[in-house]
């Protein structure tokens, strides 16, 4: 079987892939729980993270820049890994702020030492996880050669790193918080910890690639690239698949909470255990076999068709969430993350390295991590949080569902007229 036919000179990214998301699976869908045990808001956070991810806009682009112009990948790489081992920790010293009343108001969070304690230690982290990320996906095309079929195949080690590790952090805080009025997360600050330690280890001994091309002109590139109207479309694309992804990324498990609260509170004792398990199912069941078939499927639909059968799955997980009431039936619906999140992520990731010019690779994937994970995340970390404060989970749920479905008949239509035209557009 191919699949099992692991070819050794690959085998280093494959491992850094699967420490790099297992280091980061404890901490970062967990962040939501972090700050409402603290005493914030859902909007209070959302906040947060509209400014976290905004920085997208900022540093994977300019990441990809400076390390494409000065041919300093490596360093840069090992330093945004070891950086997170450390800071990554520290996290569980930051003391709570909780009023008496239970949640506190956005204002009194906002005057909050401790909050903006909180926010700064998470925004540090995230930024090194968005270097180390936009820098990872570059090297492993050039390791490859920019062969997209077998990125895909690179690509689901991370994913088996972030689902392995989810459900062993989730049983380990269920049994470390045995007894406890709320969930102590210290065994996934430790699992993180110890992953990118083991993982910087890897990757200092991991041939990274620097470009081979010119580096002069990588600004005159990108506008170059920025001229053909499918690049721009594709870009709104990955603009919107970051609304849908945000709202999965950062308040599905704070969903999970409110289900068990509100609807089964004897599911509570066991929640993180099911939290860890819903990530595992995300990552094995749904991400591993389409980051191994990605490749092939994009092949035959196309990066435009990827998108628009992502977004009618984006449409119905989220529907399926609006209707749930039990966090258990939460477990298959999960399946759907490699259709939505995997599929179009590969998508995105391959069509940059195909129309980046030589030289200015790093540039273009930071440029469709901006679009994803800049403007469309940070947009859907602030939808989200204003509806599960107004309207709650369930029903913002239901609204962005809604919204997917009515999105998705848009781009189907627009890639139909542009496929029609394409001769025109591309002049």
């Amino acid at each position: 079987m191919s699949f099992l036919n692991i070819n050794t000179d690959l085998l280093p990214i494959k491992v850094h892939y699967f420490l790099f998301d297992a280091g980061n699976s404890p901490i970062n869908p967990f962040l939501s729980t972090f700050a409402k045990q603290r005493g914030y808001s859902s909007s209070a956070f959302g906040n947060i993270f509209t400014f976290i991810l905004l920085l997208n806009i900022v540093v994977k682009p300019l990441t990809g820049y400076i390390t494409d112009r000065w041919k300093c990948r490596r360093t840069v790489f090992l330093g945004a890994i070891l950086l997170n081992g450390l800071i990554t920790p520290t996290l569980y010293f930051v003391p709570g702020a909780t009023s008496s009343t239970g949640e506190m108001s956005d204002a009194e969070t906002f005057a909050s030492l401790q909050f903006w304690w909180f926010a700064a230690v998470i925004t540090l982290r995230m930024v090194l996880f968005m270097v180390g990320e936009v820098l990872q996906e570059t090297i492993c095309m050039g390791i490859l050669g920019g062969d997209t079929v077998k990125f895909g195949m690179q690509r689901l080690w991370g994913a088996a790193g972030w689902g392995i590790m989810s459900i062993v952090v989730g049983g380990a805080i269920d049994w470390y918080s045995s007894g406890l009025a709320q969930k102590d997360h210290l065994p996934g600050y430790l699992l993180s910890a110890i992953s990118f330690f083991v993982d910087f280890v890897v990757a200092f001994n991991l041939k990274v690639p620097e470009t081979d091309g010119p580096t002069t002109n990588i600004l005159k590139d990108v506008k170059k690239v920025m001229k053909n109207a499918k690049v721009c479309v594709f870009l709104i694309w990955a603009i919107i698949g970051g609304i849908f992804t945000a709202y999965i990324w950062f308040y599905f498990i704070w969903y999970l909470d409110d289900l068990a609260t509100i609807y089964h509170p004897e599911r509570k004792s066991m929640l993180s255990s099911i939290e860890g398990f819903s990530l595992t199912i995300e990552c094995l069941g749904g991400e591993v076999p389409f980051f191994y078939l990605s490749g092939h499927l994009i092949k035959r639909t196309g990066h435009m068709t990827a998108f628009s059968i992502s977004f009618a799955m984006f449409a119905l997980r989220f529907l399926l969430y609006s209707v749930i009431r039990d966090p258990l039936w939460v477990l298959p619906v999960e399946l759907l993350n490699g259709i939505t999140f995997g599929l179009s992520y590969i998508a995105g990731i391959s069509y940059s390295a195909k129309i980046a010019p030589v030289g200015s690779e790093g540039t273009v994937q930071g440029l469709f991590s901006m679009a994803f994970q800049g403007f469309g995340a940070s947009l859907g970390a602030t939808l989200a949080g204003y509806t599960f404060t107004h309207l709650g989970s369930v029903m913002g749920f239901r609204l962005i569902g809604l919204s997917a479905l009515i999105l998705c008949v848009i781009q189907i239509v627009v890639n139909h007229f542009m496929n029609k035209n394409s001769k025109l557009i591309d002049k």
